[in-house]
């Protein structure tokens, strides 16, 4: 890649399918295309139709390319559904040469050895991300090169997806005639997005609401701990909101965005709202507070899931996120969300904006953008090569992107 780069993502959501080109030029990224269509094709976070995803696509990547003025040169495809999981995994080898410098060959061969774990048939490594090394049983360190040692140890954390979710993406993407693509996981690609370098090292939950899932990061230490997804979202609201007050889908959702929250303590008990009629009815007004009781509920309950996932399955305690927790995705617009999260983690929240990036449009600045130019960031930090790009990514020749290069070596 030389000083100007221009890279397009595509999410592949429940409700919607994004599409993103930017180009990335003097240590900046700059969305200059952008594209959207409604999902007919996906559930939960998977693909159940090949044809209506792949037309969703092709519209989607033909409105950004247009309004980009400009095709791309690399593509970064999200993977998403509640398939996506982590695994804990250590490898161990012994340092030849009499306990030289440790080199990355010797890295190399702890990662590998890591990787020969037991993982189903249907499953397939997505991601590797390496924890930290122990050097002779008491050194630890995230960066052992140069060190010496006779014995190098290795944890890592070990990303897998569904392989028929997988092929089924590739499919889709292959269809539209696209070639080449990387594929990201969807919360790996948010947390790009929306983290910044002390939030990483100090502790910090990532939930991404999306319609269908909400997908969950850790990070501790510096480090990417934990990846997961429980299987509901905001659409549940919806619904919710349709049963609680016998209406349309669409009114439903237009209330939500219109009159929506999370807390029923920071609604007004005075304020009225009309709830149009349906077939012939009559319009019928409700109180503000009545309606809210409908969504505080599945709001709690969305992040009470999130929570105790990450109890079950992560191996961070919750004392050590000093960051606190982030909210993203649409869902993360309903007001008082980060409030009900506050309470429910007993940390405390923020909103997570898509930060660093400019470009066409205000809303490539709301959260339910930031899985989109979370792989653009991906793809710059790493994947990129210029210098233009290390500047843009912040961290230049990472030791983790060393370890990405030399695993695609391996």
């Amino acid at each position: 890649m030389g000083k100007k780069d221009t890279i397009a993502a595509i999410d592949i959501g429940t409700d919607k399918v994004v599409a993103l080109i930017a180009i990335i030029e003097d240590g900046g990224i700059n969305i200059i295309g952008i594209g959207q269509h409604e999902s007919n094709g996906v559930s939960k976070g998977q693909i159940i139709n090949i044809d209506k995803t792949t037309t969703d696509i092709q519209e989607a990547m033909n409105n950004a390319m247009m309004m980009a003025g400009m095709k791309f040169n690399r593509l970064y495809v999200g993977i998403g559904g509640g398939h996506i999981e982590t695994i804990t995994s250590k490898g161990m080898v012994a340092i030849p040469r009499g306990g030289a410098q440790i080199t990355k060959d010797d890295i190399g061969r702890v990662i590998e050895q890591a990787k020969a774990i037991a993982i189903p048939a249907d499953r397939e490594i997505s991601h590797i991300v390496p924890q930290e090394f122990i050097i002779n049983e008491e050194i630890k360190t995230n960066d052992p090169i140069g060190m010496t040692g006779v014995r190098l140890e290795g944890k890592i954390k070990i990303i897998t997806s569904s392989s028929y979710s997988l092929s089924n993406i590739k499919r889709c993407i292959e269809k539209s005639h696209i070639k080449g693509a990387v594929y990201v996981a969807n919360p790996i690609a948010s947390a790009y997005a929306t983290f910044d370098e002390n939030e990483k090292k100090m502790g910090a939950v990532m939930l991404d609401i999306g319609a269908e899932t909400t997908d969950i990061v850790v990070y501790e230490d510096g480090n990417l701990r934990y990846v997961g997804v429980v299987e509901i979202g905001g659409e549940f609201i919806t619904k919710d909101i349709v049963y609680g007050l016998n209406t349309t889908r669409d009114n439903a959702e237009n209330f939500k965005l219109n009159y929506g929250c999370a807390r029923l303590d920071m609604v007004d008990d005075n304020e009225i709202i009309e709830v149009p009629g349906v077939s012939g009815r009559a319009p019928r007004k409700i109180s503000k507070q009545e309606f809210i009781q409908i969504i505080e509920p599945r709001v709690r309950e969305i992040l009470e899931l999130a929570y105790a996932k990450i109890v079950k399955e992560s191996d961070v305690p919750m004392d050590r996120i000093g960051a606190g927790l982030i909210l993203t995705g649409g869902t993360a617009n309903l007001p008082g969300i980060s409030e009900l999260g506050e309470d429910i983690f007993n940390l405390r929240g923020r909103i997570g904006n898509p930060r660093d990036i400019s470009g066409i449009g205000e809303n490539i600045y709301d959260p339910a953008f930031s899985t989109a130019v979370g792989l653009i960031k991906y793809a710059i930090k790493e994947e990129g090569t210029s210098e233009n790009v290390k500047r843009a990514s912040g961290s230049g020749d990472s030791f983790f992107k060393r370890i990405f290069d030399w695993l695609k070596d391996i």
